[in-house]
Parts: C-alpha cells; sequence; structure tokens
C-alpha cells in the first residue's frame, strides 16, 4: 500500500565543519495524506447538537538521514512536519500548531550493532496506537460522540485509554535493544513529560519555563516482538513519574502517575485475534479521597482476510474509572473494513459506543471512512 518517492542526495560539502572524516549519507523525503468523512449522532441530552457530520485531514512531511560515522558506528537522523486538519484555527500562538511543526518525529540515533542510543522526541516505540487490536479501522477506539465539554451528566469523548500517559512525545534520551528472534526493548527518560518542550534554541538565554512544564521527569520500558512464536505480535509498555506540584488537576498530593500497556496479537491463516489491556493511573484525583483516578481498558478482536485487498475486523472494548463523575463502564463495539487499491488504502467503520466517558446514557454512533496514501 505504499507507493514511496525517495529523494537521495550525497551530503559532503554541506557538512564541512563537521570535519573531513564526514561520509556520503542517504536522505529520504517521504509522506502521507490522509482525508476522511465522519458522521457522528448521539443519543445525550447534554451534548448540545445530537448530530454533526463532516472532512477531517492529516499530512506529514519526513525528513530523514542515515549514514556511517567516521568511528565505524551507523547513525540516522530525522525530523517531521506535521498539518493536521485544525493546526492553523483560532488565533495567537496555537498549541497544536507548535506541537505538529515543533516536535514531531525528531531522532538521533548512533547505532552500533543491534543497539541504538536515541536523542529526541516522538520516534521511540511507543503504546500510542490501538492498531494491533483496531487494525482494520480507521485508528484508535476512543469515541467522540459529543461536541461539547465534559461535566458531571456529559462527556466530550470516550475514556478507553490510548496513551496512558507515555512521555514518548516529550523530548528526551534512551536506548533501544534489538534481540533477534525475541524483539526490541527500550527504555526512554524525559526530563519534562511534556510533548514539545524542547528548551531554547541553541546558544539563546534559557529560563526554567523553556525547560519545564506541568509534568516532572518521566520513564517507560517497552517491548514490541514475537518472542519467537511466528504468528504472534506483542506490545507491552510501563511508565512512571512523579506528579507535579505546577497543575491543579495533578497535584503534589498524589502518588506516582503511572501507565501500562498489554497488547497481543496472533495470526493463524487468515485470521487474526488480538486482545488488549490498558490501566491510566494519576492525572486527577478522586474527591475527599487520597486516591488516584484509575481508567482500565481491555478489548478483544477478530479480523478476516478475506482476500489478499479486503479485510473485515470486529472489535469490543470496555473501559471504567473509579471517579464518581464516570460511574458507568464505557462499552465500544466497532465493525470495520479496510481495501487496498495499492497505492492509496481505504478503510471505514462503524462504532456504537454506550456510556461514553463513563456517563451513563451519553450513547453515540459513528461511521467514519478515511482515504489514505503514503509517498
Amino acid at each position: 500500500m505504499k507507493n514511496k518517492l525517495l529523494r537521495t542526495t550525497a551530503l559532503v560539502g554541506s557538512m564541512i565543519a563537521l570535519g573531513s572524516g564526514v561520509s556520503v549519507a542517504q536522505t529520504t523525503i517521504t509522506g502521507n495524506l490522509d482525508i476522511s468523512y465522519r458522521a457522528v449522532s448521539n443519543d445525550t441530552t447534554g451534548a448540545g447538537i445530537s448530530s454533526f457530520r463532516g472532512f477531517g485531514k492529516e499530512s506529514q512531511i519526513n525528513l530523514a538521514n542515515k549514514g556511517k560515522l567516521n568511528n565505524g558506528m551507523d547513525y540516522a537522523a530525522g525530523f517531521s512536519l506535521e498539518f493536521d486538519g485544525n493546526d492553523l484555527q483560532g488565533s495567537g500562538t496555537n498549541t497544536a500548531t507548535y506541537q505538529g511543526l515543533h516536535g514531531e518525529g525528531i531522532y538521533l540515533n548512533f547505532i552500533s550493532g543491534n543497539t541504538t542510543l536515541h536523542l529526541g522526541a516522538d520516534h521511540i516505540q511507543n503504546p500510542d496506537s490501538h492498531g494491533l487490536i483496531n487494525p482494520v479501522g480507521v485508528g484508535y477506539m476512543t469515541s467522540y460522540g459529543n461536541n461539547v465539554a465534559a461535566s458531571a451528566t456529559s462527556a466530550a469523548s470516550g475514556i478507553y485509554p490510548t496513551i496512558t500517559n507515555s512521555p514518548y512525545g516529550a523530548y528526551g534520551a534512551g536506548v533501544i535493544q534489538a534481540v533477534p528472534g525475541v524483539g526490541r526493548f527500550s527504555a526512554y527518560y524525559a526530563p519534562s513529560a511534556t510533548d514539545s518542550l524542547a528548551g531554547p534554541d541553541i546558544g539563546n538565554n534559557a529560563s526554567i519555563n523553556n525547560f519545564e512544564g506541568t509534568a516532572e521527569s518521566a520513564i517507560e520500558l517497552g517491548f514490541t516482538g514475537d518472542l519467537g512464536v511466528k504468528g504472534l505480535t506483542v506490545a507491552a509498555f510501563h511508565n512512571r513519574r512523579d506528579a507535579s506540584d505546577r497543575s491543579s488537576a495533578d497535584t503534589i498530593g498524589q502518588g506516582k502517575i503511572k501507565g501500562t500497556t498489554l497488547t497481543g496479537a496472533y495470526n493463524f491463516g487468515q485470521i487474526t485475534a488480538a486482545v488488549d489491556y490498558r490501566k491510566s493511573e494519576g492525572g486527577a484525583k478522586v474527591a475527599s479521597t487520597t486516591s488516584d483516578e484509575e481508567i482500565k481498558g481491555k478489548a478483544a478482536s477478530l479480523t478476516f482476510a478475506a482476500t489478499k485487498d479486503l479485510s473485515l475486523g470486529v472489535v469490543y472494548g470496555k473501559a471504567d474509572s473509579n471517579l464518581s463523575t464516570k460511574p458507568a463502564d464505557e462499552k465500544i463495539k466497532i465493525v470495520a473494513v479496510g481495501y487496498s487499491l495499492g497505492p492509496v488504502a481505504l478503510n471505514a467503520e462503524y462504532t456504537n459506543t454506550d456510556n461514553i466517558g463513563g456517563v451513563a446514557g451519553s450513547d453515540a454512533k459513528e461511521i467514519i471512512v478515511k482515504a489514505s496514501t503514503r509517498f
């Protein structure tokens, strides 16, 4: 489903300041474009508008470079520019625009055999995907049945966990160790687990606001691989950080803010079965207690490859929270279909969600269709 247009260039003269020992490197430019149509109908009295529909867009340009260092090690470096549909809306400095242009897919890696030392943001392996549990669908399992802010009687969106407090989007350092026949292990440390916070420009004056956001330092351990079992795919992640005293919703009186993701998929012939468990802990406090909020999500799915181009999938997921404002279990049912046209992929899903955001009676139905291409 990929039709890559690669542009290569020998970079020697432009890097002469780094020394005459710099070897020839290869630079590639790739990108992607996704255009979607979504229609939503909800039954929640507090939703404001009972239905809405429209188009969405995501696009991205990726620049990547790789080569040899003069000490014999390999290196890889790159960054991305992301332009999503709502990035330029609003007035003044837009956080989404800043993050998309400033903190997307940035990496400088030093590679020795199966060991990679990583510097950057939004590029080390991470749990930010429902791709194993919903491989045919449009993307995340989270539902968007309402168009108003959450309250005690209405929910803005679903609570099924996605990134589970992962710091992968923040700038940091990590190591990735590949074990042939098993998978890839990773450890990542972010001094401030705040997305897109990268400090000042090189050489400029600095202040605390350049380096520290509302999140403390965090570490995440991860694994992706097949554990030596043909047909098996496993993703396991765990992260934790201290609570911060710089946010009213993230107070110093809390314990550790943590996240756990365990996902497994097994393919046998034309059928793939998958299970997903996610737990997000912290970020809000249970009223009148010293307990932190816990959100747990569990899901199972079956995918059927009908032909080499056509796939069908069904997913059932459930999420719950221990907050009194989210008393009901959120239940998500998805039917999805995917079709490959070679360089263009078409995906569609119908989602029926009960008790969105853990609010009883906040029910919604959604249809979303997406056309995607890579180049």
